[in-house]
C-alpha cells in the first residue's frame, strides 16, 4: 500500500451493495429450493397415497380414443406415444400453414398500405389497426364462436349462389366428368 493512498475499503460489510446483493440471492436461492422441495416432496407423498403412478411408462400403453384428422392413420388400439408423435405432426402442420398464409396476407397487406389507391391503402390500413388492438386470445375465441356457434349445421348450410356455408366449411360443387362427358368436352375443344 502506498502511504499517500487512502486506506482500502471492506467491500465485505452489511454497508456495502454488492454484499447485501450477495446475501439477498443467497437467502432468494434458498427460499426458492426449499419451495421446490416441498412442492415436489408433497406431490410424490399424495401421489403414493392415492396409488397413482410418476413417470412415463403410460406412453405404451393403448390410448382408448380416436384422432380425426392425421397424415398417419391412428385408432383408439395404439399406444399414446403415437397419438404424441400425432399431436406434433398436426400441430407443425398447422404451424407451417400458418406461416405460410400469414407471411403472404402480411406482405399483401403490407404493399397495400404503400398502395397509390386510397382505397386499397385505406383498407390495409384498416385492418392492420383493427387486428393489431384485438389481443390474439381473443381473436381465437371470436373465430370460435363464428366457426361453430353461428354457423348452421351442415343440413341446413346457407346458401350463397352455388357456395354453401356451413359448420363443416365453405363447399361448393365440383363436376364429375364420367368418360362421355369427357369425349364430348374433346371434341367441342377440337372442334375450334
Amino acid at each position: 500500500m502506498n502511504p499517500g493512498s487512502p486506506p482500502k475499503k471492506n467491500n465485505w460489510s452489511w454497508r456495502s451493495q454488492a454484499f447485501r446483493g450477495v446475501v439477498y440471492q443467497i437467502i432468494a436461492i434458498a427460499a426458492i429450493t426449499g419451495m421446490v422441495w416441498f412442492l415436489a416432496h408433497n406431490t410424490l407423498v399424495n401421489m403414493r397415497i392415492r396409488g397413482i403412478q410418476s413417470g412415463f411408462d403410460f406412453l405404451a400403453q393403448s390410448a382408448g380414443f380416436d384422432i380425426g384428422e392425421s397424415l398417419y392413420p391412428f385408432d383408439s388400439e395404439e399406444s399414446y406415444w403415437r397419438a404424441f408423435l400425432i399431436g406434433i405432426t398436426n400441430t407443425l402442420r398447422v404451424a407451417v400453414i400458418g406461416i405460410i398464409l400469414a407471411t403472404i396476407l402480411g406482405t399483401l397487406l403490407g404493399v397495400g398500405r404503400f398502395s397509390r389507391n386510397a382505397l386499397v391503402r385505406g383498407l390495409c390500413l384498416s385492418y392492420v389497426e383493427l387486428f393489431r388492438n384485438i389481443p390474439v386470445l381473443l381473436q381465437l375465441l371470436l373465430w370460435y364462436v363464428v366457426l361453430t356457434e353461428v354457423l348452421p349445421a351442415s343440413s341446413e348450410a346457407w346458401q350463397l349462389g352455388h357456395f354453401f356455408l356451413s359448420k363443416g366449411g365453405l363447399n361448393y360443387p365440383i363436376p364429375v366428368w364420367a368418360t362421355g362427358q369427357l369425349w364430348a368436352a374433346f371434341g367441342i375443344a377440337g372442334s375450334f
